[in-house]
C-alpha cells in the first residue's frame, strides 16, 4: 500500500457533504451530527469478512456495493431514513491503491443513492479484509417498525421475491469477477445482482410505519429471521410455501424443490418480512408485497410451514 494511513483517508474518503444534519465529519477525532426535533436515532453496525460474507477475490466496487447495502437494510427494517454511516476498514498489507479507488467509487455510488453519508471511520492492518460499518437514520419518534410486536390473526408479508441471491452463491463462487466482466447470460445477471446490489427497502419501509405490527430485514433466510420475530413477539408463524415469491430464475436453474430450500433458508434476500393486522391487506397488496402466512397463537411451536411444526431444524446462516 503506497498511501500513508492519512493520506488513504483524503484521498478516497474525505467526500463532500450535503446534508444539513452533519455538523462534523470525516478528518475530526469524532463525528458531530443532528437529530432533528421530533425523531428517534435508529442505529445499527454490520461486519463482513471475506470469504465469509463475500469472495475475497470479487472486484472491489461490488464488494463496497454489498457491504454498505446490507448495513442500510438494517434501517430499512426499522423504517428509518439514512442519515450516516461510519466505516472500519481492516485491510491486508499488499493492498493496492487501484483496489482502494475502486472500492471507494462503489461505496460513494451507493452513499449517493441511498442519500447517506460518510462522516468518519478507523482503518488498521489485518491479514484478511475486514469492513464493519456503522448505519444510523432518523425515524419519527415512536413509531420505528421492531420484531416484538407482531398480533395473533396479523398476516405474514414480503416486500419481494427471495432466494434469488442464494441461488446465484455457486456461480459467484466459482467465478466472483464474472457479473462485472459480462461474461455471465442476462439470466444468472439477475440473480447475481441480488447478490453484489441487494436492494435495501428504505422507501416501503417508511410506508410501513403505522401499518406494520412487526417488522425485520430478511439476512439468514426467511425461517431464521421468521422465528426471530416470532420469538420476540411470543407468537408462532404460520408459512404457506404456495404463497411465497420465488423467482422463476431460481426455479429454472435449480428446480421448484431446491429453489423453495433456497428460498426458506438460504438468505442474503435483504427483503422485508413484516407483519400486519388483515384490514391492511388491501393496502399492501398494492405496494406490491405479498401475503405469505398468518400469525398464531404459539403452543409448544415458534413457527409452522405448511401446516407441520419445524422442530430442532437449522433453518438459515449460522454465524458459529
Amino acid at each position: 500500500m503506497v498511501l500513508t494511513e492519512f493520506e488513504l483517508i483524503k484521498h478516497c474518503f474525505n467526500w463532500p457533504q450535503n446534508n444539513d444534519d452533519i455538523i462534523c465529519a470525516v478528518g475530526d477525532d469524532a463525528s458531530i451530527v443532528k437529530v432533528p426535533n421530533g425523531y428517534d436515532l435508529v442505529q445499527s453496525i454490520d461486519t463482513q469478512v471475506a470469504d465469509v460474507h463475500f469472495p475475497a477475490s470479487a472486484p472491489a466496487q461490488l464488494i463496497a456495493q454489498r457491504a454498505l447495502r446490507c448495513a442500510i437494510s438494517d434501517l430499512a427494517a426499522m423504517g428509518a431514513k439514512p442519515q450516516a454511516f461510519h466505516l472500519a476498514l481492516s485491510l491486508p498489507k499488499n493492498t493496492n491503491q487501484t483496489w482502494l479507488e475502486s472500492f471507494s467509487k462503489g461505496l460513494h455510488t451507493c452513499a449517493n443513492e441511498y442519500d447517506i453519508s460518510l462522516i468518519g471511520g478507523d482503518t488498521t492492518s489485518s491479514p484478511t479484509l475486514v469492513i464493519t460499518i456503522q448505519v444510523q437514520g432518523i425515524v419519527p419518534s415512536g413509531s420505528a417498525l421492531t420484531r416484538n410486536k407482531a398480533q395473533i390473526g396479523d398476516g405474514i408479508w414480503l416486500s419481494g421475491e427471495i432466494g434469488k441471491s442464494a441461488a446465484a452463491l455457486d456461480s459467484i463462487l466459482a467465478n466472483p469477477s464474472a457479473f462485472i466482466e459480462n461474461t455471465c447470460d442476462s439470466h444468472d445477471s439477475e440473480l447475481a445482482t441480488a447478490y453484489y446490489y441487494p436492494q435495501a427497502q428504505i422507501a416501503l419501509g417508511q410506508k410501513l410505519i403505522g401499518i406494520a405490527s412487526s417488522a425485520m430485514d430478511i439476512s439468514d433466510g426467511l425461517l431464521q429471521d421468521g422465528s426471530h420475530i416470532a420469538k420476540a413477539s411470543d407468537v408462532c408463524l404460520n408459512f404457506a410455501t404456495a404463497d411465497i415469491p420465488i423467482n422463476k430464475r431460481a426455479i429454472a436453474l435449480h428446480g421448484k424443490e431446491a429453489a423453495l430450500e433456497l428460498a426458506l433458508s438460504g438468505g442474503d434476500d435483504y427483503q422485508l418480512l413484516f407483519t400486519a393486522p388483515q384490514d391492511a391487506k388491501e393496502t399492501l397488496i398494492n405496494l406490491g408485497c405479498h401475503c405469505i402466512g398468518q400469525v398464531q397463537e404459539k403452543s409448544s411451536d415458534w413457527l409452522i410451514l405448511n401446516g407441520q411444526p419445524l422442530k430442532n431444524t437449522i433453518m438459515g446462516y449460522q454465524h458459529f
